[in-house]
């Protein structure tokens, strides 16, 4: 692949200042390599690459250099470089080692690969890419455009939307969590819902969405979600959520639009939370919570022999306030 500073330049509807240069690739701030384009997120990525020769910047500041790339938004522009040099290609056709049941309908350009099963009155509309070893159960539904990587599991009767990626090992409609406990035992309850994922969500590798078991659990559009999150039963994911890895969160949650989930945040059963709200990594959630607001009851890590102390002090506080 070559190209010149002045191409990437128009790419990004940017302006170029100082030298334009044969480029060959794109590298890192961290290992920045001749011929290539290096985009400068901060002024601290600038400071590492300064005194390279023979590079590109991308930046959203004037700086000192041979060779820059002045845009509005450095992120946007790695994005649509990306989308441009690096667009995925993804093959087409049905392997005759897997196995399609009859009645399932395949539009135009599905892939299904090696090993993989497509269930009887699936529906596989146009474009869709079913990588091996994948399950899509009976009566699944899957929008146009949409990707399944390898190892994915999708149970009967699920919809999966237009242009939706699921990574490898994601569980999509497995049984909720739900069981009569008494005198009799403990008694499975059987979930006869299913899970909707709308348009243009994105689910990490080993994420796991349970089905509803009466209705449905939802994920709205253009949500994306990272590796290992668990959503549970009857829950409804608003609209632009970013729940980042190893969340938790218990069944009939309800989120509204631009919901965004630190790291390793839990979620009790039944709560609510509203649009915009942020919730920092590692806390706890237990009841509703207000719009527009950030929350958070995380503990960073601290030296050990400190903290000792404070956990001596926190058990003698019921005997301070009695005094």
């Amino acid at each position: 692949m070559k190209f010149r500073s002045s191409e990437v330049a128009r790419l990004l509807e940017g302006t170029l200042f100082g030298e334009d240069l044969d480029l060959e690739g794109i590298s890192s701030t961290q290992n920045p390599k001749a011929r290539t384009v290096v985009f400068c997120s901060s002024l601290k990525d600038f400071e590492r690459v300064k005194d390279k020769e023979n590079i590109t910047l991308v930046v959203s500041q004037e700086v000192d250099h041979k060779s820059y790339i002045l845009v509005e938004d450095v992120k946007l522009s790695l994005a649509k470089f990306l989308d441009f040099y690096f667009r995925e290609e993804h093959p087409t056709g049905v392997s005759d080692r897997a196995y399609v049941e009859e009645g399932a309908v395949l539009g135009k350009d599905v892939y299904v690969g090696p090993f993989a099963y497509v269930g009887k009155g699936a529906v596989l509309e146009d474009g869709v890419k079913v990588y091996p070893f994948c399950y899509v159960g009976e009566r699944v539904h899957i929008g146009e455009g949409s990707i399944l990587f390898s190892g994915v599991k999708v149970y009967p009767r699920c919809v999966i939307g237009k242009r939706v990626r699921i990574h490898s090992g994601a569980v999509i409609g497995a049984d909720g969590f739900g069981y009569y406990i008494g005198k009799e035992g403990i008694i499975k309850l059987n979930h006869i819902g299913n899970v909707i994922i709308e348009d243009d969500v994105e689910i990490g590798a080993n994420t796991t969405i349970d089905r509803a078991m009466l209705d449905s659990t939802r994920v709205g559009k253009e949500t994306k979600i990272d590796n290992l999150v668990m959503i549970a039963h009857n829950c409804d994911i608003g609209q632009r959520n970013i729940i980042v890895s190893q969340v938790g969160i218990a069944g009939s949650v309800k989120t509204g639009k631009g919901v965004v989930l630190g790291g390793q945040v839990g979620v009790a059963d039944h709560v609510v939370i509203g649009d915009n709200v942020q919730v920092a990594a590692k806390s706890g959630v237990s009841k509703d919570l207000e719009p527009n607001k950030i929350y958070g009851a995380n503990l960073p890590a601290i030296e050990w022999g400190k903290w000792k102390r404070i956990y001596l002090y926190l058990l003698k506080l019921p005997e301070l306030f009695k005094r």
